[in-house]
């Protein structure tokens, strides 16, 4: 073990102690300020080049290569899944728990050739253990023809299972090979995750949202989006935008074709993007949702390109740069990127959103480049520190990759930001597509935090990993909030702990978990600088007391009839009834 594998292990073991005395210890936090980072690829075992096979995929190798987070051996600590391009396997880099890492993808099975673009993680058959979803065009004999694509299945004993085939996911067009970008999430409300997958090219017909039916899949994109013929899609998210519980789809594409579907409840989308407000990216291509400015609303960011000088004849609706879409409204939204000075990305392509330097606020990254472009060859990543002061405040961001040693200077693709070393600040993992990983430790110093994780495994009708959750932390009449989706961005996903930077508060008032079908866990008192797993309330204990009986009965009743989604209609059919009084019956005092 080097020097810094050791100062690694040394300071996670002072991190447990750390942990099991912020109960009863007021921590001092050194006061806030500009996030701090140094590239510490290879001390923790992350060296990893990326060689696109430019015979696999034609023109669009350069638009490729992603990574997804996940915690694959359920030890506790966050895992990597890295895609290689085609010429060497698919690399999984598994965390000793100090934030070192080993490539392990030999011993788990994946040792394909194939030419892999993105990558999502979820459980998608329920079983605890998480699965990883790869966009892929194949292998040299099979590139360019469609039904490529990877889904690993989680063995539970440190192996995968492509069974992309028999669970219905393997091919988004019948045209053409590859897709982009793709993301979880339950958005009909039935305890299992559902897929969206992208594809760029209008010609595949290739955008797919894929109906999770306990295991295996249905293609239902006609009935519940209509056509999605004209669209460039590049990466999707599901996100519950307005509070009331379903999931919209929110979809960066290119050539102004970004979408924003409202979920209607009852299997269905309706498409809403000018009436929205957003849309207005010229090249929508990743995207993160957060609440930049903590007022409760969440805003949707959009990765794009910004032309120095802009065209001098720009196409009707041309927008310069990236799009920061503000929530003013339930589904209303006003575009101030500009202003806020995030809008510059260059050729951006991937973006992730965290509170870096755990003052209170969201901060943005994000990855640019396209090679052989000259004006965007090697582009710097961004770095966009949330200055915004108050909830009526301006925005305000400032970007300071270079002085915060965040300097990858690639043709970066896919970002995302993590804790793998458990010590409560964010760290950034950088994807280049022909070029080396890059991982950036944050060495700043001071601020509280907090990491929620949620356990949904005792409630079957809400989605593993607590898909669909919002959870609010206020400390000091200030609310902080965030939502589990996965975080997807451009070609990856990020890590499935949610994240809170606190300033300098020694304890959290109030943590309030909404769960996905309107359960609310409230927890007072909290202490920060600690990972906190929050169980979900059992199916049938709806007064959650740890226990089925006449309580949970007579709370049934008093819900009794038509309710749309609430936590007394136990068998998600939409009505309170008969039959939700046989669930509570058959969960009696368990």
């Amino acid at each position: 073990m080097g020097i810094g594998s050791l100062s690694r292990a040394f300071r996670g073991g002072v991190h447990g102690v750390l942990v099991a005395a912020t109960a009863t210890l007021a921590i001092a936090h050194a006061a806030c300020g500009q996030p701090t980072f140094a590239e510490q690829t290879g001390t923790v075992g992350l060296g990893a080049t990326h060689v696109a096979d430019e015979g696999y995929i034609g023109l669009q190798w350069w638009m490729s290569g992603g990574q997804a987070l996940g915690d694959f051996n359920d030890d506790g600590h966050v895992d990597i899944f890295w895609i290689s391009g085609g010429n060497i396997p698919d690399k999984l880099f598994i965390n000793d728990g100090f934030g070192n890492f080993t490539d392990e993808a030999l011993d788990w099975g994946l040792t394909e050739l194939h030419c892999g673009v993105g990558a999502s993680v979820a459980d998608y058959d329920g079983d605890d253990d998480l699965d990883i979803y790869v966009t892929s065009w194949g292998d040299p004999d099979t590139a360019q023809f469609p039904g490529q694509h990877r889904l690993y299945r989680n063995n539970g004993d440190g192996s995968f299972t492509n069974v992309a085939s028999t669970a219905g996911v393997h091919q988004t067009s019948a045209s053409q090979g590859g897709g982009y970008g793709s993301a979880w999430g339950d958005y009909d409300l039935d305890g299992d995750l559902d897929l969206f997958v992208a594809h760029w090219h209008i010609t595949a017909e290739g955008n797919r949202l894929f109906r999770n039916d306990g295991g295996t899949f249905t293609d239902v994109t006609s009935d519940a989006l209509g056509s999605l013929a004209g669209v460039w899609g590049f990466q999707p998210a599901f996100v519950d935008m307005n509070g009331d519980l379903w999931p919209e789809l929110l979809l960066s594409a290119d050539f102004s074709t970004s979408r924003y579907f409202i979920n209607d409840g009852d299997g269905t989308f309706t498409e809403h993007s000018g009436a929205a407000g957003v849309g207005l990216d010229d090249h929508g291509m990743g995207g993160t949702v957060a609440d930049v400015n903590n007022d409760g609303r969440l805003d949707w960011y959009v990765t794009s390109i910004h032309e120095d000088p802009p065209p001098k004849e720009p196409r009707p609706g041309f927008n310069n740069g990236n799009m920061l879409y503000v929530a003013t409204a339930d589904h209303l939204y006003a575009e101030g990127s500009a202003a806020a000075g995030c809008n510059d990305g260059g050729w951006g392509w991937g973006t992730d959103s965290g509170d870096l330097d755990n003052d209170g606020l969201v901060d943005f990254v994000e990855v640019n480049g396209r090679p052989n472009s000259g004006q965007w060859e090697n582009e710097p990543a961004k770095l966009y520190h949330n200055k915004t002061t108050g909830t009526d405040g301006a925005l305000s961001f400032d970007e300071i990759a270079v002085s915060s040693g965040f300097v990858h200077a690639e043709n970066g693709t896919s970002v995302a930001l993590f804790d793998p070393d458990d010590d409560g600040d964010l760290d950034i993992l950088s994807f280049a597509n022909t070029g080396p990983y890059a991982y950036f430790e944050n060495v700043s110093k001071g601020g509280s935090w907090l990491r929620v994780r949620l356990d949904t495994s005792s409630n079957a009708l809400l989605a593993p990993n607590g898909f669909g959750t919002r959870v609010t932390a206020t400390t000091a009449g200030q609310e902080r909030v965030r939502y589990q989706n996965g975080r997807p961005s451009y070609l990856g996903t990020g890590d499935l702990d949610l994240h809170f930077g606190l300033g300098g508060a020694a304890v959290i008032d109030e943590l309030r978990i909404e769960w996905a079908r309107g359960q609310v866990t409230v927890l007072t008192a909290v202490a920060v600088d600690q990972i906190l797993t929050v169980a979900a309330p059992g199916l049938a204990d709806l007064n959650q007391d740890g226990a089925v009986g006449f309580a949970d009965m007579l709370q049934v009743i008093g819900a009794w009839g038509s309710c749309g989604v609430c936590p007394a209609d136990l068998n998600a059919d939409g009505e309170v009834g008969f039959a939700d009084i046989l669930v509570v019956i058959a969960n009696w005092d368990s």
